[in-house]
């Protein structure tokens, strides 16, 4: 998302124009490197024990998803695109001062740029190429609304939110006014009768609002996802209180007009390597930081 979140600010700074569109049956445009067959589809079948092989890149193969963005990849290239070094799922392509990026996550596609008229050229030439939607002006992406002022981008996923709330059934429920209670871990939800039931899709569902909208239950979704190999009914009630809170909580101002105003890569992880001293964890920060800065 950290991607993401750097397009939306340069939209932002450098006030570009920004479409969304998405690729309608996306992995059935790659094309096969090797024989694949396939037995005949229920319905099909005229008992002859006959397979069907495949032309061209099928839902369901292992390989699909990687044939589909090389063959995008592709086009990229001959419409002279080039891809970023920090993403490949990033292109971008300059030309005569005027600037157009086109951000790719699986079939949806936010298209920015400085000319419009170029913008809408690059959107004809991908419409011309792949069987796509229209294209429309960038307020929503990946279920994330966008609200842009002049000053700031707002970002908020209300809808996401009520649709988990009401999966759930808990539409009225009493909101938290903290994910958890301070100081707690997982120790502590760890001492219940196991749960059975959808933690898995909660705990997911959960850490995407964190890694998108919502850095600050983060640390919590984190400190409760190490239980999801045998959940119990004290996690589950947790993960249900980090839900109500976000009915507390205010759609997120995120992105002011200086890129330095909002942290573009919250992370909350367990370390990897022993703390040899007290200065590991701030350089290691400082290592990642300056990782996310050399971008593209």
């Amino acid at each position: 998302m950290l991607s993401l979140r750097l397009v939306l600010v340069l939209i932002l700074q450098e006030n570009l124009h920004s479409y969304v569109m998405d690729v309608k049956a996306a992995f059935l445009n790659g094309d096969l490197n090797e024989v694949v067959c396939m037995s005949q589809p229920q319905g099909y079948d005229d008992g002859t024990r006959k397979v069907c092989k495949l032309n061209k890149s099928f839902y369901g193969l292992k390989q699909a998803p990687k044939q589909w963005f090389h063959k995008f990849q592709q086009f990229m290239n001959k419409v002279k695109f080039k891809q970023s070094t920090s993403d490949p799922c990033i292109f971008i392509r300059k030309e005569k001062g005027r600037k157009i990026i086109i951000c790719l996550y699986v079939d949806d596609l936010l298209i920015a740029g400085s000319d419009p008229d170029e913008v809408k050229t690059v959107i004809n030439l991908l419409q011309n190429e792949f069987e796509m939607s229209k294209s429309a002006p960038a307020t929503e992406f990946l279920g994330i609304r966008l609200v842009f002022t002049p000053t700031e981008l707002k970002l908020d996923q209300e809808e996401y939110i009520d649709k988990m709330l009401k999966d759930l059934n808990m539409s009225d429920c009493k909101p938290c006014s903290t994910p958890l209670e301070p100081k707690c871990t997982s120790t502590d939800f760890a001492n219940s009768e196991l749960f059975e039931g959808p933690f898995r899709e909660l705990r997911g569902s959960l850490l995407y609002l964190a890694v998108t909208t919502r850095p600050d239950i983060l640390s919590s979704v984190n400190c409760l996802s190490q239980l999801q190999e045998k959940p119990t009914v004290a996690a589950w009630t947790g993960l249900k209180r980090i839900l109500s809170r976000e009915q507390l909580v205010a759609p997120l101002p995120a992105y002011a007009s200086r890129l330095p105003l909002y942290p573009m890569d919250p992370i909350s992880r367990r370390r990897s390597v022993a703390q040899q001293n007290n200065m590991l964890p701030p350089v290691a920060l400082a290592g990642h930081n300056i990782g996310n800065i050399w971008w593209p």
